[in-house]
């Protein structure tokens, strides 16, 4: 019997970590795939998949692409996974059972993320999310509660945290100096976002935030049990609170002095 589930996965010049994503849905029959233009053989890559439906899209934010993109699942069910991330055969095998089960109790389920760094998988939670909206009924998957750019939240009415051992792995830094560069952009977007709330760049947004954001996950979390690893990841999330706040104080500057 026909699985009534899409896999749906955005691409833009995702070429190492795109193989490995897809692998990891060879089950899924449906893949959607929204890419943005690649041009670093991506689309090659891609090209392989006879399970995969490729569309074209110019890139916004993720919000916007998605839906943009949804009306190109045709099943009842989604699976939203990042080009960036793989499903493990436990998830897989999760993910079936609960769209086989015909249970519409729930109109979507949240799945820990766990960081692939530099060849280990780490033991603390995800320092970018905890736990993502990715298995969910068609129908609600473009209801968003706010227009934001950067990590939208789908509104769901009935929705199920799984168990920690149904986890996705992300594997996001290929260097650091390309995550850097990753850093800035997703802060600039935080930034407009925070803007059109609102929201203005206050002294204790660039001191305290930095270092509760770093304390939370290196004590609270226990990145700290990952080594030099986990100080990194937690750095590196630190700065990024940082930039965000700074970017909006640049924005407000620019926006008052009548700039762009």
């Amino acid at each position: 019997m026909s699985l009534d589930l899409t896999a749906f996965v955005l691409t833009q010049n995702n070429i190492r970590t795109i193989a490995a994503c897809l692998d990891s849905l060879s089950w899924c029959e449906n893949v959607v795939v929204i890419d943005s233009f690649s041009t670093d053989g991506t689309l090659e890559v891609i090209s392989r998949y006879s399970n995969v439906r490729l569309y074209q899209h110019d890139y916004t934010n993720a919000r916007e692409q998605r839906i943009w993109g949804m009306p190109h699942v045709l099943t009842k069910w989604v699976f939203i996974i990042d080009s960036d991330e793989i499903c493990p055969p436990v998830l897989r095998d999760k993910i079936i059972e609960i769209v086989n089960s015909g249970d519409d109790t729930y109109d979507g389920y949240l799945f820990l993320t766990r960081t692939l760094f530099m060849g280990k998988l780490l033991k603390h939670r995800d320092y970018l999310s905890s736990r993502g909206k990715r298995l969910v009924m068609t129908g609600v998957a473009t209801r968003y509660w706010r227009p934001a750019r950067v990590h939208a939240s789908i509104r769901l009415d009935n929705k199920k945290y799984m168990p920690n051992r149904y986890y996705l792995i992300h594997d996001p830094i290929d260097s650091l100096s390309a995550h850097f560069k990753k850093m800035l952009r997703y802060a600039r977007w935080q930034a407009e976002d925070m803007y059109d709330s609102g929201v203005r760049t206050k002294f204790w947004h660039l001191t305290l935030r930095p270092v509760g954001k770093f304390l939370q996950y290196f004590i609270i979390r226990g990145a700290f049990r990952d080594g030099w690893r986990g100080l990194v990841i937690c750095v590196m999330g630190a700065i990024q609170v940082a930039l965000k706040y700074l970017l909006l104080a640049e924005l407000t500057h620019k926006r008052k002095a009548g700039g762009d």
